[in-house]
């Protein structure tokens, strides 16, 4: 029997990214195996899929690191397994943008980032506040990579309701008009923000700015979801196990769920970490790499997949899709990002892992004319670890994933580990004229790094953005 057909729905071209995150100075790993909980102050590794280990970072841990680039270079020179890229080579560093091609900003956490149409790059997470305390905040960067002194305070703006601070923003969105929507704990609750685009709060937005739905439950920090516009101006954010739907002035929407919010599906204790809409109007969310389809009322669309759902890797727990259009047959699909086990091993610690890329069908199905039954797995050569956090799909319909590898299993003990891209060809093969065989490693120093979301510009430039020792660190590559 045919799978069954939806309505045509041309791509989002938007990316859409989940996020592993840091939570003031201290480092959470979110786990790869659905049912376990979220846990602050403390990193939680997955060992096999039973044995479990957990380490404190003391609280050094995102100090700056004491060593210059220049012996960050040489320390690592004999032992990088990627040669050097050519300068002007697709998955170089873009020199023109930051210090060499990277921005950062100490004593800082990025746990979402996005793109402005003038290409200023607007980063959530958290900044230190007058107390020195993380709460949640905003970053802007100019175009070439530094803060924007046109925005907040020197390019940064702190999140709070009234005295009330918030926690770390965990997602964050560009309205048509410039302004900048995103969602962080208040308290105890989920609360959406609407700022001006010069960082004030937009008063005209909710109460004050803000919008507070009680319906999440208890909403604690960390926490992770995502935001996506409608072309009608209505916003819709996901998270845990519930979509909810506001008005253009932050009020729920009543023709959404119930009064606004609707219950989602996914693996036990799972959370809606990534969101996109789609032309028709309907609403693709994203956890681990399993995606369900809803429709613009709210409710799971059955048909899709398998009851709702793709036949993904639920386990994988960190990971993001983007909807976008083969440029073969002119045909919407639906890419993951996350990672699997490449290659077993009975010693602790020596398992290899790489970047794994799923396509599917829009109505759910594994596209079999993608990779090798739908899928790719691929780890980074030389390099035992390797994750995806985030995809993005360039206008050629190449795929760019981002995230995390080191030479050693940093899930296992603790160790440096790089910013990961990989580049694929539409259908699935690895871009050999992307950076060395078609993967770029950058790293910084002997700090823990990684990317956890993946931008493209309009002239199709690569921005990788996510953390190290250094702060909230932002990466641009060129394409081509």
């Amino acid at each position: 029997m045919a799978p069954p057909q939806l309505d045509p729905a041309p791509a989002d071209t938007d990316h859409v990214a989940a996020h592993k995150t840091f939570d003031g100075r201290w480092i959470e790993r979110h786990a790869k195996v659905s049912g376990v909980l979220r846990l602050e102050c403390c990193v939680q590794f997955q060992v096999a899929a039973i044995l479990r280990l957990h380490f404190t970072y003391q609280e050094g841990f995102m100090n700056n690191i004491g060593f210059s680039k220049l012996f960050t270079l040489l320390l690592f020179a004999g032992v990088c397994t990627l040669p050097e890229l050519g300068m002007g080579q697709a998955g170089s560093l873009d020199p023109t943008f930051g210090n060499n091609g990277i921005a950062t900003t100490a004593n800082t956490v990025a746990n979402a980032a996005a793109l402005q149409s003038d290409g200023k790059i607007v980063v959530a997470g958290s900044l230190p506040n007058s107390q020195n305390f993380q709460q949640g905040g905003l970053l802007r960067y100019t175009s070439n990579g530094v803060l924007d002194s046109g925005f907040g305070t020197g390019g940064k703006v702190l999140i709070a309701v009234g005295n009330t601070e918030a926690g770390a923003a965990f997602a964050v969105a560009i309205q048509t008009d410039g302004k900048i929507v995103t969602a962080a704990p208040d308290g105890i609750q989920l609360t959406v923000f609407r700022f001006n685009t010069n960082g004030s709060v937009d008063n005209t937005f909710g109460t004050n700015g803000s919008v507070a739905i009680t319906a999440a439950g208890l909403f604690l920090s960390p926490a992770s979801g995502g935001i996506a516009l409608q072309s009608d101006g209505k916003i819709v954010i996901v998270t845990r196990d519930i979509a909810a739907r506001l008005l253009s002035n932050g009020q729920l929407d009543s023709t959404f769920g119930s009064s606004g919010v609707a219950p989602t599906v996914g693996p036990a204790f799972g959370a809606g970490e990534s969101v996109a809409i789609l032309s028709n109007g309907q609403i693709l969310i994203g956890f681990g790499n399993v995606t369900s389809l809803y429709s613009v009322n709210g409710s799971l669309v059955t048909r899709f997949g398998v009851n709702g759902q793709t036949a993904g890797f639920p386990f994988d727990g960190i990971c993001g899709f983007v909807v976008t259009t083969d440029p073969t047959t002119n045909r919407t699909k639906i890419v993951t990002a996350g990672t699997l086990v490449t290659a077993p091993n009975l010693t602790f610690g020596q398992t290899t892992s790489g970047f794994l890329i799923v396509r599917y069908n829009i109505d759910g199905t594994i596209d079999n004319n993608f990779g090798t039954h739908g899928g790719v797995a691929t780890p980074f050569p030389g390099n035992l670890f390797s994750q995806a956090f985030a995809v993005a799909a360039q206008t050629n319909g190449d795929i760019v994933a981002v995230g995390q590898t080191a030479q050693t299993d940093v899930d296992v003990a603790p160790g440096p580990s790089s910013f990961g891209l990989a580049r694929y060809l539409p259908n699935g093969s690895i871009d050999t004229t992307f950076g060395n065989g078609g993967f770029v490693s950058t790293a910084f120093g002997s700090s823990e790094a990684f990317a956890n979301t993946a931008l493209i510009q309009t002239d199709g430039k690569i921005i990788a953005a996510g953390n190290s020792n250094s702060g909230t660190t932002v990466a641009r590559y060129l394409a081509q």
